[in-house]
Parts: structure tokens; C-alpha cells; sequence
């Protein structure tokens, strides 16, 4: 099924598939959600498994795009040989008087054959991959260590940033002494940038400098006018 595709006109099958495929996905949106709970019951603990478990009840209807490519030209290459051999039963069949709709039977449920074929072939794959077998163990590690948002990476992740854009200013030939030194240079001018507006409010400075000061306070605003430090690295710093 497509994006946009009617589904009133799927066939019975088709809306089976795609009503199993609903409830697979709602299981795991529901199972995702509970995960980020920040405080935990035994309740909510048997809510997750039980999540978890209708969408390992479920999941099967997306076996046939798990398949890998060699997955693929296998189940074409099991159709071609049954398509031949559906050929080869036609001919035979056409000495006998067979009227047009017989054959137009057969060679429906012959497509039908094929298709199932190509399907149970496909719907063999597995699931059995690390990152879904870890959803197993999240009952274990909350009873444990606690809710699972207390290991978020995002902070860490916040911090290749910098990198990044230091990477996409760099001319990208021997690029890590260039990331370095411009790591290093923007970190630099932040802490000056901090030290001046400490120095401002604490020291009596010269005239041209309190005007530096206050221009790089004033950048500093937020907002709603509220004051922000400075960054170092890309972070914000409180």
C-alpha cells in the first residue's frame, strides 16, 4: 500500500494486513511512550511488557520488508520456476476443451499461487537484531537502576555540534587539525567574552572597553530580555 492509496478499495486481505499493522504500531508507540515515564510502578512495568508483547504478536505483518535483497531475488527466482511450471501444467491442460472463463480461473489462482509463494518467502525473516532485542530488558534495568530517561544521550550528542560545523568550515582535506584549531579559537573567544562581562560589573574599566562590554551584554539578552551566558563549545552555558 501506498501514501495517498484508497484504502476502501484494498482487497479483504490487503485491510486485514494493514489493521494487524495498526495495532503493531500502536503497541510500540504505546510501549515508547510508558518507557519515558520518569517515575515507574509495578503497574506500569506490566503495562510495558504487555505492550511489548502484542507488538512482538503483531509484528509479523512487516516480515516482508525486513527481507534483504538476496531474500528478494530468491522469492522472484521460486516464482519464476513456479510461474514456468503453471506454464508448462497449462499446456497440457489446452488439449483438453477448456472454456475462456476456466482459463481465466486458472490463471488467476495460479497469479494467487505466486503471490502467496513470493509472501510466505519474504514473511520468513526475522527480527532477532540487538536494538530490538534490548526492549526486552528495559523491565529489568527500571526494578534496578531506575527510569530509563536518566541515560539520555542527547546532552553528549548536543556536544558534536561544534564539531560539525567546524568540519563543514574546514576545506575537508586533513580536516582534524583545521576542526581543532577552530574548536579551540571559538572556546577561547567565549571565555574572553565571559571574563569581560565579568570584569565589567567588578572592575572600573576604560571607556572603549565598558562599550565592548555592553555590546556583548546586550547580545547576550534573551528574548523576553532575560540574560543568557555565554556559549562555550556550542552549549549554553547557565
Amino acid at each position: 500500500m501506498h501514501r495517498g492509496q484508497d484504502t476502501s478499495r484494498l482487497s479483504p486481505a490487503a485491510q486485514s494486513d494493514l489493521k494487524v499493522a495498526i495495532r503493531a504500531v500502536r503497541a510500540l508507540s504505546d510501549f515508547c511512550l510508558i518507557a519515558q515515564y520518569r517515575s515507574h510502578t509495578p503497574e506500569t512495568i506490566k503495562y510495558r511488557s504487555k505492550y511489548l508483547q502484542d507488538f512482538h504478536n503483531y509484528r509479523h505483518v512487516f516480515g516482508e520488508f525486513r527481507a534483504s535483497k538476496a531474500d528478494h531475488r530468491k522469492a522472484k527466482g521460486a516464482s519464476h520456476d513456479l510461474a514456468a511450471s503453471q506454464a508448462r501444467q497449462s499446456t497440457i491442460s489446452n488439449y483438453f476443451q477448456v472454456t475462456a472463463r476456466q482459463k481465466a480461473n486458472e490463471a488467476s489462482a495460479n497469479r494467487q499461487e505466486r503471490q502467496d509463494l513470493v509472501k510466505e518467502m519474504l514473511g520468513q525473516s526475522t527480527f532477532n537484531y540487538p536494538k530490538l532485542h534490548l526492549l526486552t530488558h528495559y523491565a529489568h534495568q527500571i526494578e534496578h537502576f531506575g527510569s530509563l530517561p536518566q541515560y539520555s544521550t542527547e546532552i553528549t550528542e548536543a556536544l558534536h555540534k561544534p564539531l560539525k560545523d567546524a568540519y563543514r568550515w574546514s576545506n575537508r582535506v586533513n580536516a582534524t587539525p583545521q576542526i581543532l584549531d577552530s574548536y579551540a579559537r571559538e572556546s577561547a573567544c567565549r571565555m574572553l567574552e565571559f571574563n569581560l562581562c565579568a570584569w565589567g560589573k567588578e572592575l572600573e574599566l576604560a571607556p572603549d572597553i565598558k562599550n565592548l562590554v555592553s555590546g556583548l551584554q546586550k547580545e547576550r539578552q534573551g528574548p523576553k530580555g532575560k540574560q543568557e551566558g555565554p556559549v562555550f563549545g556550542g552549549r549554553q552555558q547557565p
